[in-house]
C-alpha cells in the first residue's frame, strides 16, 4: 500500500513541474516544436491556477511566483496576438524569442534555491523537514 503524498510534497512537485515548463519556454522555437502551439500557450494552465499559487502560499518564493506570473501574462498576450497562427507564423512573430529570455531568468532564479525532492518533504531544497520525536 502506498502512502498519499503530503500537501508539502505535492507543492514541491508542482514547483518542479513549473521548472520543467521554464525549460521548454527557454528553448525558444525548439520549445514550440516540442509541445506544439496549443501546448505552448497552455503549459502553465494546470499549475498557475493551483490554489496555493494563486493565494501566494506555495513553496514558490515571492520572486519565483512573480516571474512565473509575468511569463504567464506574456503567454496570454502571445496567444491573444496570434490567434489561429501556424507554427511557422507564430515563430516568425517573434513571441518565442521574447518569452525565452524571461524563462531563462526564471530558470536561473529557481536554480538559486535548487529543485525540491519528489520523494520526501523538505523545508528548502536539500533540507529535509525534521519532525521532532515525542519523548
Amino acid at each position: 500500500m502506498t502512502e498519499e503524498p503530503s500537501a508539502r510534497l505535492i507543492e514541491q512537485r508542482v514547483r518542479n513541474r513549473i521548472y520543467d515548463i521554464l525549460e521548454i519556454l527557454a528553448d525558444c522555437d525548439t520549445g514550440v516544436d516540442l509541445v506544439g502551439i496549443n501546448g505552448y500557450f497552455h503549459l502553465f494552465d494546470d499549475f498557475l491556477h493551483h490554489p496555493s499559487i494563486e493565494s501566494g502560499v506555495s513553496v514558490l518564493s515571492k520572486a519565483e511566483r512573480a516571474i512565473v506570473l509575468e511569463i504567464a501574462d506574456f503567454l496570454e498576450a502571445a496567444c491573444a496576438a496570434t490567434p489561429d497562427f501556424t507554427r511557422a507564423e507564430f515563430i516568425e512573430s517573434g513571441w518565442p524569442r521574447q518569452i525565452a529570455p524571461k524563462a531563462r531568468d526564471a530558470r536561473a532564479l529557481f536554480l538559486r534555491r535548487g529543485l525540491f525532492s519528489e520523494e520526501f518533504d523538505e523545508s528548502e531544497p536539500g533540507q529535509p523537514v525534521v519532525v521532532p520525536t515525542g519523548r
